[in-house]
């Protein structure tokens, strides 16, 4: 259970850094800032989905574990 666990904190700093990285879009000044900024935000994206991913396989691997 701790491999979903540590996914799970994971998981909640990506989003923390989404927050921050949407908030730099907001404040970004001109439009090339903004791209910079939506380029991060979209491979942090990519890696909470990755992580999802993760862990829903190892949900999988402990509900079949227990049956």
């Amino acid at each position: 259970m701790s491999d979903i666990n540590q996914l799970k904190a994971k998981i909640d700093a990506s989003g923390k850094k989404l927050s921050t990285l949407g908030n730099e879009y907001i404040r970004a000044k001109d439009e090339v800032s903004a791209r910079k900024v939506l380029v991060k935000m979209f491979a942090e994206v990519c890696q909470q989905t990755l992580m999802l991913g993760e862990q829903n396989a190892q949900l999988d691997r402990n509900q079949k574990g227990i049956r």
